[in-house]
């Protein structure tokens, strides 16, 4: 294998990812990045003695063995991140949900909702056997991928038979899913209710991916990963000190191979000769010879405007106009002098205040901003990792989804009107926040714009909706790479981006 000169565009974990495989591999790795701090919207945002995540909060998959965990142990920094298996909370107009004083096993939410609502008692019985079954069925598959030989063609064959079991649903969505198991529209909700985070209606969204979404272990640190002999479930984990030391490890690791990582210098074109990408031009004129291009980031912005549809097949261009894209947030990150545990038991809560997650996500999705009304999550950062705040104080993060463009005024104009309206809803479950700010800092979707340097800032990148997929990572431009929140990645989420990554980087090193 001779070595390659190659870009990297962007330095989310995707690209950080990428960059640190293919540079240990012995290529000359540079690495491109518009801001002037690396991250996107992994990075960790500082100010007055405060840290806030900008996005990644209760990660999942970043155990010993999990997509993400395999990453850190491949490239040696596992040791060096400091991970805190953790929990959330939910809060609905009628019920909560939080970790009991007292551990009742790992299905004592089952337990809990049929005490709640005996008239679905049955239906969460049917729902839990399909769940434990996805479950076993996303372990067998993980475990068949990591494995080969006759190990492999055994696991596949169990994969094969466990998913004859669920195949009736396959072609079923998130709301037929729910009216086959429940009555009332409270669990129908619950179940549901992360959907909004993505932007994706109910009706959008997979049946058969619901329990990926409502995965157990995240309610209780004290449930057991490995529940059935299929394989263990997923965990999830703080990162001790914030987001930025995963981005400061793949970074540092980058950097100890000889890779350049340069931040401020904006990609503005990349260069393509029949049919073959040629390097990039960067600060608007100055052009680096690269045999490969890997870029993450928005899918059109890199398609349509950095590549350029006159070099692109119109298949492949319909195809990208196709990808679903989620909305964006408003997000508010506070330094504040307050009692949080008070009224919030942990770090992390969602608190929805609607049980219509059909009607919420399409009028987001229509450009109305729902101020807070419908909910909206609270997250505490410095409960376990207190070095984010000063001595007795607390960095608080609230955010809810938001449209990108609002159906009445603009983000520039009406951010600190609509702030205050989404504290104000806020203040229904942590009284007198406001009175208690020592510092603040405001995130609309307009700043997202402006860090991840996209036109349409979509939080999660890809939205999930059935039949859909992101940008390809082979693109008709030979020696072009995409990856990214926005790429054809299986997986939600950090692990599901940097797993991602991963794959792209074997499919290089192999074609190479």
């Amino acid at each position: 294998m001779t070595m390659a000169t190659i870009a990297v565009i962007g330095s989310g974990v995707a690209g950080l990812t990428a960059a640190a495989y293919l540079q240990e591999n012995g290529h000359s790795v540079t690495v491109f990045e518009q801001y002037p701090e690396l991250g996107g919207v992994t990075a960790t945002l500082k100010q007055d003695g405060f840290s806030w995540d900008l996005g990644p909060m209760l990660l999942e998959g970043f155990g010993r063995g999990e997509p993400a965990g395999l990453i850190l142990e491949e490239l040696g920094i596992q040791e060096k991140l400091q991970l805190q298996r953790e929990e959330r909370g939910l809060v609905f107009p009628d019920f909560s949900i939080w970790p009991q004083r007292e551990y009742r096993g790992p299905y004592w939410r089952r337990d809990y909702l049929k005490r709640v609502f005996p008239s679905d008692s049955g239906g969460l019985d049917r729902y839990y056997r399909f769940y434990d079954r996805m479950m076993d069925l996303m372990a067998l598959h993980w475990r068949s991928e990591q494995t080969g030989g006759l190990r492999s063609f055994l696991l596949r064959a169990r994969t094969w038979r466990a998913f004859q079991k669920v195949r009736e649903m396959s072609e079923w969505s998130a709301a037929q899913l729910m009216d086959h198991f429940f009555q009332g529209p409270e669990l129908k909700a619950l179940y549901t209710s992360i959907l909004a985070d993505f932007v994706v209606r109910p009706s959008q969204f997979s049946a058969l991916a619901v329990p990926a979404i409502n995965v157990e272990t995240p309610f209780d640190k004290r449930m057991p990963l490995q529940v059935s002999k299929a394989g263990p479930r997923p965990s999830y984990h703080y990162v001790r000190g914030g987001c930025e030391k995963l981005v400061a490890l793949l970074a540092d690791k980058i950097r100890s191979c000889g890779g350049a990582i340069y931040t401020n210098t904006p990609v503005n074109r990349i260069a393509v000769q029949d049919g073959r990408v040629k390097g990039i031009i960067h600060n608007d004129h100055e052009f680096k010879r690269a045999d490969t291009v890997v870029a993450s980031g928005g899918v059109r912005e890199v398609m349509f405007d950095l590549v350029g549809k006159e070099h692109l097949p119109a298949e492949f261009i319909s195809r990208v106009n196709d990808v679903p894209l989620m909305e964006s947030v408003h997000m508010i990150h506070l330094g504040v002098e307050y009692d949080i545990g008070r009224y919030q038991p942990g770090g992390l809560c969602y608190y929805y205040q609607t049980y219509d997650i059909e009607d919420a996500v399409n009028r987001c999705q229509q450009g109305i901003y729902h101020e807070g009304r419908d909910g909206f999550l609270v997250y505490v950062p410095s409960l376990h990792s207190p070095e984010m705040a000063p001595e007795g104080l607390h960095a608080v993060t609230v955010y809810t989804i938001a449209p990108n463009h609002l159906d009445k005024g603009d983000w520039a104009s009406r951010g600190e009107e609509l702030s205050d309206t989404l504290l104000r809803e806020v203040e229904k479950y942590l009284p007198g926040l406001r009175k208690r700010v020592k510092t603040t800092v405001i995130m609309t979707p307009d700043e997202f714009k402006k860090r991840t340097h996209l036109k349409h800032h979509a939080f999660g990148g890809r939205a999930p909706v059935m039949g859909k997929s992101g940008g390809p990572h082979r693109t008709p431009i030979d020696g072009l790479w995409f990856i990214g929140s926005q790429s054809e990645k299986i997986g939600g989420g950090v692990s599901g981006t940097m797993a991602a990554s991963r794959r792209v980087v074997q499919m290089i090193l192999k074609k190479r």
